[in-house]
């Protein structure tokens, strides 16, 4: 009976031994990982945010001061400001490696003639493909995009060009000399010329007077006062003279500048995370990414029990990524996001395993 029992013992230990070739531990700085290892880390999702704003400034004019004065208004750009309006945001994912969650799968320390040959397919990122694959497993991988768009926005430059002219003026004093001869009194008038810089109140007043002869000019070139062999002249005379009647104008009521700025946002969501405000502009528009999750891995154990001829694999949890400009959502769009899952493990023993490199989540397994 006893001779029995140190059989039994035996021919479990050696079933152990053939079928404990794998063992697998998580890196760290301190492990030594030799070659008769492989390296493999599980795949993190990058969220990649290519925003477009475009960008308002509203520039006042040089003679604002005179726009109440001289036009009787009072709608015009007193100050300097900016403002902010979201175009479009294109969200792209990749993978990349996740540091927290790389394994060293070490081999047997001695390997029979009989023994099978075990091969691993990793990606270019070193994140696993197949394991014991019969053929080459091709997968293409896929990128979560939206349309980009292309705006063009005409920008005519912050200057005035009308505030630039000539800026002097003819000053004439008149000096007058009284000669008195007996009981006769003669006024002798002198005349003396100078120049003077045009004052800011002068600008005005000849700015007023100009707008005010262009539109003398358009209402007698609309009511035939001069009239004009080709009608095509009178379109092309009337939109020059609108365009001069526009740039003097703004001399007074000021002008707005519209651009478009991109930026390019990179967020790692971290296990946990519900938002995250990603962008913040010069006058405190705000962008945020908020996520919530699906809970398709929420019945998946919090951590898998680790085992000998086994290896990590990871559940991507399918979540909802909603894009916020100043608490108003602006886009929303869905991905799996590989941080937010479940880590479990695949056997080695006797099987084929295929990976998606880009979420880490086992596609197929064959048992032989």
């Amino acid at each position: 009976m006893k001779t029995r029992i140190i059989s039994l013992i035996i021919l479990v230990l050696i079933g152990t031994t053939a079928f404990s070739q794998f063992r697998i531990s998580k890196v760290s700085s301190n492990m030594n990982t030799g070659p008769e290892g492989v390296v493999y880390g599980l795949p993190r999702t990058v969220i990649q945010l290519d925003i477009s704003m475009q960008k308002i400034d509203k520039i006042p004019g040089p003679l604002a001061d005179y726009a109440t004065e001289y036009l009787g208004v009072s709608d015009y750009i007193n100050k300097l400001s900016s403002t902010y309006k979201l175009l479009n945001v294109n969200v792209i994912t990749f993978p990349e490696i996740d540091p927290d969650n790389s394994f060293y799968l070490q081999f047997a320390e001695q390997r029979g003639k009989d023994d099978p040959e075990n091969a691993f397919h990793l990606s270019d990122i070193g994140t696993l493909i197949s394991f014991n694959a019969k053929s080459e497993f091709e997968y293409q991988p896929k990128l979560i995009s939206n349309i980009n768009q292309t705006y063009q926005v005409y920008n005519d430059g912050n200057a005035f060009d009308y505030n630039a002219g000539y800026n002097r003026k003819k000053v004439i004093d008149t000096i007058i000399r009284k000669i008195n001869i007996d009981t006769v009194s003669i006024d002798r008038f002198t005349y003396r010329t100078n120049w003077a810089n045009l004052t800011e109140k002068d600008k005005a007043n000849e700015a007023a007077l100009k707008i005010q002869s262009i539109r003398e000019q358009r209402f007698n070139l609309l009511t035939g006062f001069q009239e004009v062999n080709y009608g095509g002249s009178i379109i092309y005379m009337d939109n020059e003279l609108k365009k001069m009647e526009n740039d003097y104008l703004q001399l007074f009521l000021g002008k707005e500048l519209s651009s478009v700025e991109h930026y390019t946002v990179f967020v790692i969501a971290k296990e946990g995370e519900e938002k995250r405000k990603v962008l913040t502009t010069e006058n405190g528009d705000n962008i945020e990414i908020v996520f919530t999750k699906h809970g398709n891995t929420s019945l998946l154990p919090e951590k898998p029990v680790q085992k000998e001829n086994h290896l990590f694999y990871r559940v991507p949890e399918n979540t909802t990524v909603e894009i916020d400009y100043n608490g108003k959502t602006f886009k929303t769009v869905s991905f799996p996001i590989c941080q937010f899952g479940k880590l479990l493990m695949a056997p080695l023993n006797n099987t084929q395993l295929y990976f998606d490199p880009n979420t880490g989540n086992l596609l197929r397994i064959v048992k032989k």
